[in-house]
């Protein structure tokens, strides 16, 4: 298998050779024609025959046609070659992100459940070894066993939160962020003000998810790097069908040696906006904060 592996990548680094040594003897081949053919010389007599329609320019417009054909294609294969580089980034980032949540998780697990999952086993083992007049510890273990468990509930619905906000699926996203922009202001010790505008009801599941996630990654951003005391949350939708989203802060703004694909989390919004075919922009006045648009269609669901 890993020779196999290791043949395809030689296979793969080679190929491009391959190509232009191709290219290389076409273009031999096709000078030793035009050189026994003298194909030139007639070319530019059977132009000169029709100077009256000017067309023995044409060689040198087509020249500057494939010139600039040329430098388009290497233009367009430098972008091509950095959103691929970009996308690769961004995927190693989610998955390590994947990963540490996953670990995050595992390591709750094993601290929370498994320690109130060995109180409840030692409390219901006493009890079922108890003897009649022993009914002090009796009820004393059951208080234990609930206590237990009312832990792991909460814990459990602390890690549904996490995974997925219930209050998204129970009450509708205007709801839902209004409630994410009052705990991200109690947590953090940050004025939030949430401005909803004419939201339809009846948003389908994916826009509803990737505008609270957005929502959520931009106050993130807001409380880790912004050093602002206020924060603004406008969504809006207009007659065109699209929904509109600004969230907008009083802190330092971005750095001038900063751009918005530099961070994992503005990557992320980036992607997960164009994943719905939307727009997004980041407008920062150094020292006076920074503005989050985001624009996109207001899917319905079916």
């Amino acid at each position: 298998m890993e020779h196999h592996q290791l043949g395809a990548q030689a296979s793969a680094r080679s190929r491009p050779r391959r190509t232009v040594l191709l290219c290389c003897a076409l273009a031999l081949a096709f000078f030793l024609l035009a050189a026994r053919l003298d194909l030139t010389e007639r070319l530019t007599q059977a132009l000169w025959r029709q100077e009256h329609w000017q067309l023995d320019e044409l060689i040198l417009s087509l020249l500057l046609l494939v010139l600039a054909l040329a430098g388009f294609a290497v233009r367009r294969g430098r972008q091509v070659a950095l959103l691929l580089a970009q996308n690769r980034a961004l995927t190693q980032r989610l998955l390590r992100a994947q990963e540490e949540e996953r670990c995050a998780l595992a390591r709750e697990l094993h601290d929370e459940v498994g320690q109130d999952c060995t109180a409840i086993r030692a409390a219901a083992s006493y009890i079922l070894r108890a003897r009649e007049g022993d009914q002090a510890n009796v009820q004393a273990c059951a208080a234990s066993i609930a206590r237990s468990s009312e832990a792991l509930h909460a814990m459990v619905r602390t890690m549904l939160r996490r995974l997925r906000p219930p209050v998204l699926d129970s009450l509708g996203l205007a709801p839902a962020l209004q409630a994410l922009c009052d705990s991200w202001a109690q947590q953090h010790g940050i004025a939030c003000h949430f401005a909803p505008h004419a939201i339809p009801d009846d948003l389908d599941d994916s826009t509803a998810t990737a505008i609270y996630r957005l929502v959520q990654e931009g106050l993130t951003n807001v409380a880790r790097h912004a050093g602002a005391d206020r924060a603004t949350v406008e969504l809006r939708a207009d007659a065109h069908g699209l929904l509109h989203l600004a969230i907008e802060d009083n802190g330092r703004g971005l750095r001038q040696d900063k751009t918005p694909a530099d961070g994992f989390g503005m990557l992320g919004m980036r992607e997960r906006v164009a994943g719905l075919r939307g727009h997004i922009r980041w407008i920062s006045a150094l020292g006076n904060g920074l503005r989050i648009e985001v624009a996109l269609a207001a899917r319905c669901a079916a």
